[in-house]
């Protein structure tokens, strides 16, 4: 087992994003067995039997996705020079390419394991939680699996002395280690690939640090995000989108983690690390496509259905330029 940390948009005293990751071995479908015929000597067991089906799959899907990298690589736009206060200016990383992502072993949903719960905590406008119920749809066609959500929790699961007033704004926090520990660990479904917990309220992970907009644990698969700091989605049409754009990129980008996404280096990719709210807003929603490649080889997700959708989902919410940018992908899969 390796521990890494994973900051995506921040770090202490900016505004930020971490991410604790613990990397374990994928989980394997439970699968007992009973009432299975013992096989004839030196033939494989059905679960053998259905392990190799799978693996041979696995292995005809990543041709298949290597090829569509390929295809789709003159549509990337490479990764210019960071500027000073951007995330690889100040975190240097190697980046991962598809092969290499499917040599790491990655972890990805599994039978036993294949639903994201969406857990909402405390008081959200009817915006908000539009917002939240529309994330939650995107995160379904994005990773290939369905999502669910739970009942509402109260504020007030989380006590006082996990609570706090920022010293800098005076803006109420919560203290993120408390809800993965306290909140979410607890009450973790068995079948659950992820738990996302959604606050409107602004969050802190302890000493040291003035914000983070959310904070998640690999080996836990539990996860808490905030819309605190995403703009007024009732200001108007256009702020209502930015605010909507922002939580879906903070979802993905977070989750893609949670199935051993790195940070792209290479692309403009929803993938790329971010220091600041400014730096995120500048990358785009999609995926490059070695990252696209990686979701859809670890999800089981068919690149051009999964394309159509998400235009379906961008198209309906106003959401026009993202919209464009899948249909220009698409275009490039079917050959036009």
């Amino acid at each position: 087992m390796r521990k890494v940390l994973v900051a995506a948009l921040g770090s202490a005293l900016v505004a930020g994003v971490v991410v604790w990751v613990v990397m374990a071995a994928s989980p394997v479908a439970s699968r007992s067995g009973a009432g299975e015929p013992l096989p004839p000597p030196g033939q494989p067991s059905a679960e053998q039997q259905r392990a190799a089906r799978e693996t041979a799959e696995d292995r005809e899907r990543a041709e298949r996705l290597t090829a569509l990298v390929e295809k789709l690589r003159p549509l990337a736009v490479k990764l210019g020079k960071p500027g000073p206060s951007d995330w690889l200016a100040n975190h240097p990383e190697a980046g991962q390419n598809f092969k290499e992502y499917l040599d790491s072993g990655p972890v990805r949903p599994t039978v036993s394991r294949g639903t994201i719960y969406i857990q909402p905590l405390g008081d959200f406008s009817a915006t908000q939680r539009k917002m939240v119920t529309i994330t939650s749809e995107a995160m379904a066609v994005w990773f290939n699996v369905p999502t669910k959500f739970r009942e509402d929790l109260k504020a007030d699961v989380v006590p006082e002395a996990a609570r706090r007033k920022n010293p800098y704004t005076g803006w109420e926090q919560f203290l993120t280690g408390h809800i993965l520990d306290r909140v979410l660990k607890p009450n973790l479904p068995r079948d659950a690939a992820a738990s996302i917990c959604f606050t409107a309220t602004d969050l802190w992970p302890g000493k040291g640090w003035n914000f983070v907009f959310g904070q998640a644990s690999l080996e836990e698969r539990v996860g808490v995000w905030s819309l605190y700091r995403f703009g007024d989605p009732d200001k108007s049409e256009e702020s209502y989108r930015l605010a909507l754009l922002r939580t879906l990129k903070l979802a993905t980008h977070e989750s893609g983690h949670m199935f051993s996404l790195p940070h792209c280096t290479a692309y403009e990719c929803n993938m790329n690390g971010c220091n600041t709210q400014d730096e995120s807003d500048r990358h785009p929603l999609a995926l490059c496509p070695e990252c696209m490649a990686k979701t859809c080889w670890a999800t089981r997700a068919e690149p051009a259905e999964r394309y159509r959708k998400l235009i379906e989902l961008c198209r309906r919410e106003g959401l026009k330029p993202e919209a464009a940018a899948y249909e220009k992908l698409l275009g490039a899969i079917e050959g036009k």
